[in-house]
């Protein structure tokens, strides 16, 4: 016998409930009695939980893909957490492969999926049930109109045509679809459409969800509602994985990035991490005249390493690492008639790790 939870499509409780491999059996929920069907297919009960860590919802394994000669991933490894998540990286960089071996679409010559502590179901059906999926492309069936493809969606990822209506109508108010969502999908907006694939990746309650670009043509309104949304769900605990190539957006509503290059794994870990730079860079901002600034700036040149300094009228703004001692600056300072208006730690924007992370470099910019 396995074992398999149950996250009821009504009252969103979840419940445990034991079966054989190959079994599908029809459940009520003890809350509040709506009713649905557990599949036990391909669950394997010899797999153990400490096969990957219960902080993580995704492992990769050494993954490899390839399309002919082409290698799309080699031995690619990575831990994603229970978290909204940035999967950034060029065109080509392996990101949309990633993804469809995730969600089944492609299988590997080598290596292993984990999901939620168990090796991931290759029946699709379950596949569906835990993984929401929101296309950078167009994929909206546009004879039909939002509600019933929502409910359409709702249902092929396993759910009973009662309770896929009743959840179509709950997320396409939560999109901020209202009575046009019984109008024709052609002729809807762009921003419209983003909002309908998010609302069919998400009326399933699943655990996991993928965006690949999700503001993808919107408007600044529309870009900005949208990520508020992606926030507000990331509130239930679910795992969001992000493919943008707007890193400003990502370092907005993200708290952990992972960035592949040619199908291999550059660099990973918490957005604060890696944002925080290096220990011992600081922005230094100093005001007084002209000569003095120049001056100055001379001095700290042969004991520190400058990254970079701007002159405006008055004013020198510098980017100064190797500090071990921030008296010894001040002090240095102050004997060349000279104000220090602003010191504070540099911090990195994504864009800066993201740079450096091609070039061969750290996150802190070595």
């Amino acid at each position: 016998m396995v074992q398999r939870k149950f996250r009821c499509p009504n009252c969103l409780g979840v419940e445990t409930f034991s079966g054989k491999p190959g079994e599908v059996i029809h459940v009520t929920c003890p809350s509040c009695g709506a009713e649905g069907k557990v599949a036990f297919n391909n669950i394997s009960s010899s797999i153990k939980s400490d096969q990957i860590s219960s902080n993580y919802k995704i492992n990769a394994d050494n993954i490899t893909v390839k399309f002919g000669r082409i290698t799309a991933l080699e031995s690619f490894s990575v831990k994603i957490p229970e978290d909204v998540v940035g999967l950034l990286g060029p065109n080509g960089a392996g990101k949309s492969t990633f993804i469809k071996v995730v969600l089944g679409l492609l299988k590997p010559e080598r290596g292993k999926i984990f999901l939620t502590d168990h090796r991931r179901p290759d029946n699709l059906t379950e596949l569906r049930d835990l993984i929401g999926y929101m296309p950078e492309h167009d994929c909206l069936i546009e004879s039909m109109n939002a509600f019933d493809l929502v409910s359409y969606m709702g249902q092929i990822s396993g759910m009973l045509p009662k309770d896929a209506i009743r959840r179509s109508h709950e997320v396409l108010d939560f999109v901020g679809i209202g009575e046009v969502r019984y109008r024709s999908i052609s002729s809807y907006s762009t921003g419209m459409k983003q909002r309908v694939k998010l609302a069919q990746a998400i009326v399933h309650d699943p655990e996991i969800l993928f965006l690949d670009e999700p503001t993808n043509g919107m408007d600044p309104f529309g870009k900005k509602e949208m990520l508020s949304l992606i926030s507000d769900i990331a509130k239930t605990g679910k795992t969001i994985v992000v493919c943008s190539h707007l890193l400003h957006e990502v370092e907005q509503i993200c708290n952990y990035v992972v960035i592949l290059n040619q199908g291999r794994l550059l660099k990973t870990g918490s957005m604060k991490e890696i944002l925080s730079g290096e220990k011992g860079r600081y922005h230094l901002e100093l005001r007084g005249k002209n000569k003095d600034l120049e001056k100055i700036l001379d001095i700290l040149g042969s004991k520190y390493e400058i990254v970079s300094a701007d002159y405006v009228i008055g004013k020198l703004i510098v980017i100064i690492k190797n500090i071990d001692s921030s008296l010894e600056l001040f002090n240095l300072i102050k004997k060349h008639d000279v104000q220090i208006r602003s010191y504070k730690p540099d911090k990195l924007i994504l864009e800066d790790v993201f740079i450096q992370s091609f070039k061969g470099g750290s996150a802190n910019g070595d």
